[in-house]
């Protein structure tokens, strides 16, 4: 199965490259995020309520049904600890390849600043930037297992060609570009 899974830090852009992602290169495209809110019932904020253990399993859980149901190429993009826990990295590179979006951690804070209270991790952060420094500490040996990595602050729709094509052979309506 050929599910292509974009992980990374809050902020990285893994929802906005996912829907772009999907309108370019005709494929479905799902936010881990709202597929567990649609399941649960429930926002983000009230399930991480309940903590953060909770909080995992709950989306392990939906990564799992999520795959369960996937016939054909689609575009994932997970929350930002999906990797780090209940084995998912594991399950994800069985069912497809995952894609890290690596961006600075200035600019997660200048794209975070206005969302925090959207983010159960970063609600009340007296500090945001040390607090994401210490995630991507604890984050960054799984997201660095990933099968590509590219920079979000230098990604264009072709950086994601060759390996759209791979996983889909489909290509974008720019065609396939290898400049990287």
């Amino acid at each position: 199965m050929n599910i292509i899974f974009l992980i990374g830090m809050p902020g990285a852009g893994k929802t906005w490259w996912g829907t772009r992602l999907a309108e370019a290169f005709n494929l479905p495209f799902v936010d881990l995020d709202d597929f567990m809110v649609k399941r649960e019932h429930r926002s983000i904020p009230d399930m991480f309520a309940q903590g953060e253990n909770w909080f995992r399993a709950k989306e392990h859980a939906a990564l799992m049904a999520l795959i369960g149901t996937i016939k054909t190429p689609t575009i994932i993009a997970t929350g930002g600890g999906t990797p780090c826990f209940f084995n998912n990295l594991r399950q994800m590179h069985r069912s497809g390849i995952t894609i890290y979006l690596r961006a600075e951690t200035d600019t997660l804070v200048a794209r975070l600043e206005k969302t925090d209270k959207e983010r159960p991790l970063l609600r009340g952060a007296h500090n945001m930037k040390a607090v994401l420094q210490s995630l991507y500490k604890l984050r960054e040996p799984y997201y660095k297992q990933a099968n590509y990595i590219l920079h979000s602050e230098d990604i264009s729709l072709t950086n994601f060609d060759e390996i759209i094509f791979e996983c889909t052979n489909k290509l974008s309506p720019q065609g396939l570009s290898l400049q990287w």
